[in-house]
């Protein structure tokens, strides 16, 4: 008589090996769902870049500078820093001030203050001077690098950037 070998004890049940699978799937899925929803984040925040920049315009007897949003949604400005030769002044208005009173000539200006929302697409005449040596006196100081000015703004979201006129740079606001 033959004796009958007892059976082969089987080390990976099927049911262990289809329940492993299914756990494996379903962390995969949770890793992708978690990148989707980054990818979604940075989508909605790309969808409303504010991008300010301000370039001076300038000729004989004229002198402006306009500050515009070139992005896809609002700029909210934090904070605008003047300054000349290394100190602070006080607003736009203070640029004029600096300019001897003989040679001042009219101007209009812009104040700029924490809070001012600028849409997208819209541009903001900060400086408009209109007196020749006015002019020239502005522009000497601007080519020296004496006259600096940054304007610091955020986006509905919170990121915040600084423009230093065409040079923008993320950037958190003082």
């Amino acid at each position: 008589m033959k004796q009958e070998k007892p059976p082969k004890k089987q080390l990976i049940k099927p049911e262990m090996l289809i329940a492993a699978f299914a756990i494996l799937i379903s962390i995969s899925t949770l890793f992708v769902y978690i990148y989707q929803s980054n990818l979604m984040k940075q989508q909605q925040k790309m969808s409303v870049w504010p991008y300010l920049n301000y370039v001076p315009s300038w000729g004989q007897d004229y002198f402006i500078v306009n500050l515009t949003n070139k992005g896809i949604g609002p700029a909210i400005i934090e904070n605008v820093a003047i300054t000349f030769d290394g100190k602070e002044i006080e607003g736009i208005e203070g640029i004029m001030k600096l300019v001897p009173d003989s040679i001042r000539g009219s101007y209009s200006f812009s104040t700029i203050p924490p809070g001012l929302v600028i849409m997208a697409g819209e541009a903001l005449t900060l400086l408009d001077a209109k007196e020749p040596r006015a002019v020239a006196y502005i522009m000497e100081n601007i080519l020296t690098d004496k006259l600096y000015m940054a304007v610091c703004y955020s986006s509905v979201y919170g990121d915040s950037w600084v423009s230093y006129g065409l040079q923008v740079e993320e950037s958190r606001c003082r």
